[in-house]
């Protein structure tokens, strides 16, 4: 649970959700057997790589806030908005992709290798999941089912979080949708929430 002011902490997770929802969403049009795979790669060279990442990078952050297990005392969780904890089925599923994501960002193991996609460790078997493939279902969990129920269970943030889950989805869906004012920068943030009486 963190110490820091509520509306600074709302807008920090704004901002994960926001660039989660845009590389999503950039992600379903330049993924293999999108509808704009391989137009950027004269300009950007492994985009695909960069997109990806940049949605696990923001899907790991966001699964630490949903799943609010062994936190640090800095961290941003769930339960500092007074939103009841996500059931048990949905934090088991984000549980098997938060290791995952993390060793796949922050180390070099020989799993990332394909050919290395699951074999057994001395403490188990470590399956490398197919991010290709997976980037869809954990946009899902994340916005359709963790932020729909922070929407509907957020007692005093319930407003922030309904606005919030709207722009989030409609950026993951649709590249034309646009990002609500009040959601983008710091000020406008805590204009808004200021006038929710936050």
């Amino acid at each position: 649970m963190t110490t820091a002011d509520k509306k600074a902490a709302f807008f920090h997770l704004i901002d994960s959700h926001r660039w989660l929802a845009a590389s999503g969403c950039a992600w379903n049009q330049i993924k293999p057997g999108g509808l704009q795979e391989g137009k950027f790669d004269q300009y950007l060279p492994n985009i695909t790589v960069m997109v990806r990442d940049c949605f696990l990078l923001h899907a790991r952050s966001l699964i630490k806030f949903y799943r609010d297990r062994n936190n640090r005392p800095t961290d941003i969780v769930l339960s500092d908005f007074s939103v009841p904890s996500i059931v048990t089925s949905l934090d088991t599923c984000l549980e098997k992709y938060e290791k995952p994501i993390e060793i796949h960002l922050l180390h070099l193991p020989d799993w990332r290798d394909v050919d290395y996609g699951s074999h057994t460790r001395q403490r188990g078997t470590t399956v490398r999941p197919n991010w290709g493939s997976n980037v869809s279902v954990i946009a899902g969990k994340l916005i359709d089912e963790c932020l729909k129920h922070a929407s509907g269970n957020g007692a005093n943030w319930q407003s922030p979080f309904t606005k919030f889950y709207i722009a989030t989805a409609g950026r993951y869906r649709d590249k034309s949708s646009s990002w609500p004012t009040e959601l983008c920068e710091k000020s406008d943030v805590e204009g808004y929430l200021k006038d929710l009486r936050l």
